[in-house]
């Protein structure tokens, strides 16, 4: 492995010294570094006869090809975060260079023939490499990996403390806030406040596992809670609402589970606490209630919680902890319950069930799915025999067990599909109702050999190990495509809502330079959008380095020229601008034409200048991603 690993340092210093950019010199040196091991590799294990039978070639190739995607999604997000720190080109190679070979020793071990790691301790390997390579990820690419205009959104919260903002609570505002202080502004301090919420979820998803299966499987639900796609991107990933969400969500279904199949008074408090904090971070939580509702009703045994304190203690500190939202409401006419409630259906009426069911197999893959007819069969093993001793039938197995799970799926399923009959689901809206699942699917992947209903065993052994793997191959590719680029590979133009605002910024300030030196004042900068635009720039250029010389940028969203501007309607009322000159920047040339922006200005500038974004940076390509277009307005008249 070290010839390999030294081919492919040369090879990729020089190409770098031959102008090539780092995504390509880095792919370049380090696929041919490992076809050089490989062959070495080969020539020495020729004639050698394996201990025990090897994996199939496919399954080996299988393996090897996730091993290398990994190898290079993490080198790739190590070389990025090393440039962005300051280091050298160099360096920022040996770093790379010394994660991807690191990885690639690691990997190997996960080559050997099951026979070689039987039972639960392969499952056991194989949830830990899972979740070490989802942590190493989010970690190296914090910093890196490009800013998307709903986090930026929310950092504008987060510089804005209140008790509560129009279209979300103010949880994520909060913690925004909280790891900036700790850590200071930027991409990374967000975003380690999204990793904080992974921890805690996959930490309650294990928990609440352990109550219904064994130690590998139970494993292996927390592993697959922060691989699926839903968890990957909002919880360690990208900071938005579901980060803390999906984290008391997690957190209320193990004490929920305490408190309604195990009768433990005092789990109806840690509840109280989850879902106060789920209401505090997004109100989908409020779902919770009716499947909590549900499980009483159809249980004979927990309908003696009706005639407890207990519940209704935990309601009060749910209401106590929402108190903030409720209080923000009352003094803004309700603008969030309005917003969220019939704001949410006075949209045209459009039959969206499919799109639900698709958004549902985006967000969770189809695993969780395809182990839910389970929940219906009282016997999920195979009939006393070799089987019996080493895979007893699971606690999940049992008749309560199984009704807590299947109403804390189906009724807030039931809620989405019923609003999707006749409005647009959002993405990620079914996300945290599949947490309920996870100990379910790790028990079924991980005694796939016992299971017998339905086929199932069968369908977990061939479809499980495929699906985390292209998984893991999708998240390394995706990161290092997005941030160092991958030749021949090309970015779809909607990337310029994320990718190349940090140069486009400072382009926008050297024009905010400009006009304070013509005219003495400094302008405003509009995004001609609902917030993406407004949000980006407010990022980048509210804080520039000292050294720059460059002055903090005032930046907004103005109804009058947006049609909507969510939150900066709120914190800029059109008046607060009478007067002023303002930059307007948009994605479409048209939004910037006289006929439509002429009424609002004393004077408006005759040129539209491009913006140009692209893939700038730290070890970034420079491919152009897409052109935006700003425009000067002076005499603002609201």
């Amino acid at each position: 492995m070290g010839f390999g690993a030294a081919i492919d340092l040369a090879l990729t210093l020089v190409l770098l010294a031959r102008g090539m950019t780092q995504g390509s010199a880095n792919i370049a040196g380090f696929l041919a570094g490992m076809v050089a091991w490989l062959l070495i590799r080969a020539w020495q294990d020729r004639g050698a006869q394996p201990s025990v039978a090897p994996r199939p070639l496919a399954a080996r190739a299988g393996i090897h090809g996730v091993v290398v995607a990994l190898a290079l999604g993490l080198r790739g997000g190590a070389v990025a975060t090393a440039l962005a720190y300051g280091l050298p080109g160099w360096l920022a190679v040996v770093a790379g260079l010394g994660v991807a070979w690191g990885t690639t020793a690691i990997g190997r071990t996960f080559q050997t023939p099951p026979a070689a790691h039987p039972g639960d301790r392969r499952w056991t390997r194989a949830a830990v490499g899972i979740m070490g390579a989802i942590i190493l990820l989010h970690l190296l690419y914090l910093k890196v990996f490009p800013l998307t205009p709903e986090e930026a959104y929310y950092w504008n919260y987060s510089i804005r403390p209140a008790l509560g903002y129009l279209d979300h609570p103010p949880m994520v505002a909060w913690l925004i806030a909280l790891f900036e202080a700790v850590f200071g502004h930027g991409v990374a301090s967000m975003r380690l406040a999204s990793l904080a919420s992974a921890v805690v979820m996959a930490t309650f998803v294990h928990r609440f596992a352990q109550r219904l299966v064994d130690p590998p499987a139970a494993l292996m639900a927390a592993a697959f809670s922060v691989l699926m796609p839903y968890a990957f991107f909002v919880e360690g990933l990208m900071i938005t609402p579901d980060a803390p969400l999906a984290a008391a969500w997690a957190a209320a279904l193990f004490f929920l589970h305490r408190a309604l199949v195990d009768d433990d008074r005092r789990a109806w408090y840690g509840a109280g606490i989850a879902l106060g904090i789920g209401m505090l971070s997004k109100y989908t939580i409020v779902i919770l209630g009716p499947a909590a509702l549900a499980f009483c009703l159809l249980d004979r045994r927990a309908r003696a919680w009706f005639l407890r304190p207990q519940p209704y203690l935990a309601v009060l500190i749910v209401a106590l902890l929402f108190t903030p939202v409720i209080y923000w409401n009352f003094v803004n006419d309700w603008a969030s319950f309005r917003f969220q409630s019939s704001g949410r259906f006075d949209q045209a009426t459009q039959f969206s069930l499919h799109t639900m069911l698709g958004n549902m197999l985006i967000v969770a893959t189809p695993l969780p799915l395809m182990v839910l007819p389970l929940l219906f069969a009282s016997r999920w093993t195979a009939k006393p025999g070799p089987f019996a001793a080493t895979d007893p039938e699971p606690a999940h197995a049992e008749v309560r067990n199984r009704l807590f799970v299947g109403c804390f799926v189906f009724a807030p399923l039931a809620v989405f599909a019923w609003s999707a009959l006749k409005h647009e689901p959002r993405l990620n809206w079914t996300g945290p109702i599949w947490l309920a699942t996870l100990p379910l699917l790790g028990w079924a992947m991980v005694r796939a050999e016992a299971l017998q209903k339905f086929g199932l065993g069968t369908v977990m052994r061939l479809t499980a190990g495929k699906v985390i793997g292209a998984l893991l191959v999708l998240y390394a590719l995706m990161s290092y495509h997005l941030v160092l680029g991958i030749p021949g590979v090309p970015y779809a133009p909607s990337l310029s809502r994320a990718i190349g605002w940090p140069s486009a910024t400072r382009e926008l300030q050297a024009v905010q330079t400009r006009l304070v030196r013509e005219t003495g004042v400094a302008p405003v900068i509009v995004g001609m959008d609902k917030y993406n635009t407004a949000s980006q720039i407010a990022f980048f250029g509210a804080r520039p380095d000292a050294s720059s010389g460059l002055a903090p940028m005032t930046v907004t969203s103005i109804e009058a020229l947006t049609g909507n501007a969510l939150m900066f309607t709120f914190w800029d009322p059109p008046g607060r601008f009478d007067g002023r000159t303002l930059v307007m920047v948009s994605r479409n040339r048209e939004a910037l034409e006289t006929a439509r922006l002429a009424p609002h200005f004393r004077e408006l500038e005759a040129d539209v200048h491009p913006l140009r974004l692209a893939n700038t940076g730290p070890g970034g390509d420079g491919r152009h991603i897409a052109d935006y277009y700003y425009r000067i307005g002076h005499g603002f008249r609201p």
